[in-house]
């Protein structure tokens, strides 16, 4: 097991605390674009928002690999939408999404699997290693996939960027251990990506731009010092190393479903 801070472990839970996290701290300014406008609805929204949060650890902390199963589901939905989106294209959404969220999801995996697994057993139990034996479902399909992105790329121009993005993140998760692989691809790929398209559309729609940089900055500091403190807490009876692992991964899957439900599903659809 693995129970010391490596320099490269610790440049990674950096880089996704400071710069991957606080991304979601524009779910208030997304929030107000899509219609919880007046202080009641937003009031409202932080409530749905906050409840939603504690049921995603509640559940993780009952039924861990169920919980990492899901939210390894709902990276691969997110990342892939994200990434479709950016190419400002309405054909090949399904396989657009699908190449990349599993592209990113288990390319890092595949790469970095042993790695992988000890993560893994440190954020649910050693009973995670039952389902090793069964990945080569989705590496097949990732494979699969990535030939059929290929093959749209011949017909669609703006795929062939993508194809190249593709094969350059392969080549990072194949030098990089999992955590660095996951935050070189979540703060410069993913976090790059959303907020450039959500940006564009605040400045465009929303009267109130001091509202978003009060909301963003005001989420973002106590995203910091909650997750901060719980780290301080776990600390008491864990390594600091596992301590910093639940709060990151653990807090990501609380983040990341309300961020889906918002984004995904209410942004994209009045913003694509």
């Amino acid at each position: 097991m693995i129970t010391d801070l490596t320099i490269l472990n610790i440049i990674s839970f950096l880089l996704i605390f400071f710069i991957g996290l606080p991304h979601g701290s524009f779910d208030g300014a997304v929030a107000s674009l899509v219609g919880f406008r007046n202080r009641i609805q937003f009031l409202q929204f932080l409530f749905y928002y906050l409840v939603l949060f504690f049921l995603v650890i509640l559940f993780w902390l009952y039924f861990p690999i169920a919980g990492l199963t899901i939210f390894i589901m709902m990276t691969v939905v997110h990342f892939g939408l994200c990434d479709w989106t950016n190419f400002k294209i309405n054909k090949y959404k399904y396989s657009v999404s699908f190449t990349y969220g599993m592209t990113i999801i288990f390319g890092i995996i595949f790469f970095n699997e042993n790695q992988s697994f000890l993560i893994f057993e440190y954020l649910t139990n050693s009973k995670i290693y039952l389902i090793q034996k069964y990945l080569f479902i989705p590496y097949s399909l990732t494979f699969l996939s990535i030939i059929y992105f290929i093959y749209l790329s011949f017909f669609e121009k703006k795929l062939r960027q993508g194809v190249i993005e593709i094969l350059f993140l392969l080549l990072i998760f194949h030098y990089f251990d999992p955590l660095l692989s996951f935050a070189i691809y979540f703060c410069f790929f993913h976090t790059y990506k959303h907020l450039k398209h959500l940006i564009k559309n605040i400045y465009l729609n929303l009267k109130n731009k001091k509202f978003v940089i009060y909301s963003t900055l005001v989420f973002t500091v106590i995203s910091w010092v909650g997750g901060l403190g719980i780290i301080y807490y776990l600390f008491q009876n864990l390594s600091l190393y596992e301590s910093i692992l639940k709060v990151m991964f653990i807090g990501l899957a609380a983040l990341t479903l309300p961020h889906m439900l918002l984004v995904d599903i209410v942004y994209r659809k009045r913003f694509k």
